[in-house]
């Protein structure tokens, strides 16, 4: 169980850095505001031990997405845009260290998102700006849903 945790440490953290950066880069839009007194909301009860989520399901959709933002990054960024692949090789030394079919799965995911934003995304704008925010925004609810199976 040790191993899962690491991994969603370092995939948070990573989804987390990737998302920020994205909501700040400059000339795309404001930066995001200081949290307001009412915006502060009470944590919600703990749940019971047993996890509602299943963590096998959400890996392989986390590696797609990882690969979505990937082709994205390097459509519109250039070929030295390469932070999410590198995120995609920190979650794989986590989640399948060994090679196997866990790993031939994830790489596989990886790339099928790759694959998919390569079909329907030719051209980057503003349009493709917003696919990035929204992948980096689901990739940062995997990541969280995997924490709380694990720590709430």
């Amino acid at each position: 169980m040790m191993q899962p945790m690491r991994a969603l440490l370092v995939v948070s953290v990573l989804l987390l850095a990737g998302s920020e950066a994205l909501a700040q880069k400059p000339g795309r839009g404001n930066p995001r505001p200081a949290i307001e007194n009412s915006e502060y909301r009470q944590p919600e009860p703990r749940r019971s031990a047993e996890p509602d989520v299943d963590v096998e399901r959400i890996v392989p959709y986390l590696a797609y997405t990882l690969g979505e933002l990937h082709y994205l990054a390097y459509a519109c960024d250039g070929p030295d845009a390469q932070s999410w692949r590198t995120q995609m090789i920190a979650l794989l030394a986590v989640e399948a260290p060994d090679n196997g079919r866990r790993r031939d799965r994830l790489i596989e995911e990886f790339n099928d998102g790759y694959r998919e934003q390569q079909r329907y995304r030719a051209i980057c704008g503003p349009q493709s700006d917003a696919e990035r925010r929204a992948l980096a925004h689901r990739g940062r609810d995997l990541s969280d849903m995997m924490r709380s199976a694990y720590f709430d």
